[in-house]
């Protein structure tokens, strides 16, 4: 699934950088984006005359091709992109670079050594669709990432940078975090690029608050000792902000990039695929608006054939209001249907939400999240829901499955979403499976995360409260909720097997709450310890774990 998000993310990114590329005033761009690039845009310099909104830069057409030579051939051959590539340029309509003109004139030579010695970025940056190909190693892909850009670039970093980008990727898909997938990936053997100074100049950078600063500091231009270490500062500043995975966050990351300005485009194009490797949601609206979305869907399934897939919906949740959802799809049939339940807050995005869903679908299990009423991409009001609403939603979410595909058979959920679904399950006549990650026993055990606005929200009906660093407004009708119901005697009954999933060292919701579940639970029920663990499971290697414990446990 990554790949597919990673390929998609790379084009979608070019395609934003298209409007503002190459213009250095930062003022300008603020000017000229105010919401910042979330849409596509016309080019607003002189550079792309024959581009219109939703096509890309001669960085993304390039890719185009690339994807193209890997999608002919059933391994890389590098004849096979040099010839697609030289077809390609050949008579091109988009804004001809210096690395390309120096390379096409070489080749028309007749030079053994084609190469110009351009050391821009983007020679790195296109080799993305290497990625997609699945059956290929790591090796090999590196190999392939070379050498596409050694036809153009002749510069010795610039072809270790698209190595580089390469291991980072590999390293976030094999479980590490960002920051250590950016430092492991540095140990390779590069013939000349000086990665680790280059590393450091971007985590030191991080201590400033005015990124646009920071880049102007930096440099803007297309060459690598001012692009690459910019890239990485971004990407490390996305983490340090929380590493969201929303699609929000994907959008912001871009912007900040590309509104800092110049060669935006060469940087967005790996801070993109570095974005969606670690698990961040793209805008799937925005693949389909890319004017060469056909012509890519098409080379994906020659690529990689049809695997997992994520279909974006939409139904009507319990205030009336429009939920956003992510329906995970296995590459068969799928054998039963999931339903997950996001925790306090956080949304479908979760790194909890997104792993696991991904996981029940590489088993088969076809997997609804979305995001509860006012939260993520969700209409409505968050300070007009509550606990009820929160359960009200699952059955409407349940509901909108029996009617579009099939009922689910299986209901889970994070944190105060683990209270939820042991509440909506006796609702559901379909739910066999109930599982639960880090739940509280009693949903009022939330109130301790705002305890010290209670009476604000009690005396003023609401009151606006800081959570994981965000704000929000917590209504009067959440408190009292609260008490309308009887969550032990809903345990009791549950009737339904029950696995229960906690981390002894989690600090929001203590593990006596997952003992109390269990006492309170007729069998069949089982309790798995998530040992090391915190509460958001923010670790891809805790959340994994997870994630394979749920899908063996669901096996049908």
């Amino acid at each position: 699934m990554n790949s597919l998000s990673i390929f998609r993310a790379a084009f979608i990114a070019d395609a934003l950088s298209l409007g503002p590329h190459w213009i250095y005033n930062q003022g300008k761009l603020a000017r000229l984006y105010p919401e910042g690039t979330t849409q596509y845009d016309d080019p607003r310099a002189q550079y792309h005359p024959n581009r219109k909104k939703g096509e890309f830069t001669h960085y993304g057409d390039q890719m185009l091709l690339l994807a193209k030579a890997v999608a002919a051939t059933s391994s890389w051959s590098l004849p096979t992109f040099a010839a697609i590539w030289q077809e390609g340029m050949n008579g091109f309509d988009g804004y001809l670079d210096e690395a390309s003109k120096g390379t096409l004139a070489n080749l028309a030579s007749g030079s053994q050594n084609p190469a110009s010695p351009s050391d821009d970025l983007a020679g790195a940056s296109r080799c993305i669709p290497i990625l997609l190909s699945t059956h290929t190693s790591l090796e090999e892909k590196v190999t392939a990432a070379r050498e596409q850009t050694a036809l153009t670039h002749g510069d010795s970093s610039t072809i270790d940078t698209a190595e580089y980008f390469v291991r980072v990727i590999d390293a976030i898909e094999q479980g590490q975090t960002l920051p250590e997938a950016i430092t492991q990936a540095a140990q390779a053997n590069y013939s000349s690029l000086p990665i680790a100074d280059w590393i450091a100049q971007a985590k030191e950078s991080l201590s400033e608050e005015d990124h646009l600063a920071v880049a102007t500091k930096m440099g803007l231009t297309c060459h690598l000792h001012e692009a690459l270490p910019l890239t990485l500062y971004y990407a490390l500043r996305w983490h340090q902000q929380g590493g969201e995975l929303s699609e929000q966050a994907f959008l912001r990351a871009i912007t900040d990039n590309n509104l800092a300005g110049g060669d935006n485009s060469a940087r967005a194009i790996p801070l993109a695929a570095i974005l969606a490797a670690s698990g961040c949601e793209i805008p799937l609206t925005l693949w389909e608006q890319l004017s060469a979305h056909s012509a890519l869907s098409s080379l994906e399934t020659l690529i990689q054939p049809p695997s997992l897939r994520a279909k974006k919906l939409s139904f009507q949740g319990a205030n009336g209001d429009q939920l956003d959802a992510r329906l995970e799809l296995p590459s068969t049939p799928p054998r039963a249907y999931a339903l997950f339940a996001h925790c306090f807050t956080c949304g479908k995005a979760s790194r909890a939400a997104t792993t696991i869903s991904r996981a029940l679908a590489e088993k088969g299990i076809a997997t609804l999240r979305f995001d509860f009423t006012g939260l993520g991409n969700s209409d409505g009001d968050f300070a007009n829901t509550s606990f009820i609403s929160n359960v009200e939603d699952l059955l409407a979410a349940a509901a909108h499955l029996r009617e579009q595909y099939n009922a689910p058979s299986i209901l889970l959920g994070h944190s105060l979403g683990g209270a939820a679904v042991l509440a909506a399950a006796s609702q559901i006549p379909e739910i066999s499976h109930v599982a639960t990650l880090g739940a509280p026993f009693d949903p009022k055990h939330v109130t301790h995360l705002f305890e010290d606005k209670v009476p604000d929200i009690v005396s003023q009906g609401q009151a606006e409260v800081t959570l994981a660093g965000r704000k929000f407004n917590i209504g009067a009708r959440f408190l009292n909720d609260l008490n309308e119901h009887d969550q032990n005697e809903r345990i009791a009954k549950l009737g339904r097997k029950l696995l229960i999933l906690h981390a002894p060292t989690d600090n929001i919701v203590g593990i006596e709450n997952a003992g109390m579940i269990y006492s309170t639970a007729k069998h069949p029920k089982s309790f798995l310890s998530l040992d090391g663990a915190d509460h958001l499971l923010t670790d891809p290697s805790d959340a994994q774990y997870a994630a394979d414990l749920i899908a063996t446990w669901a096996k049908l």
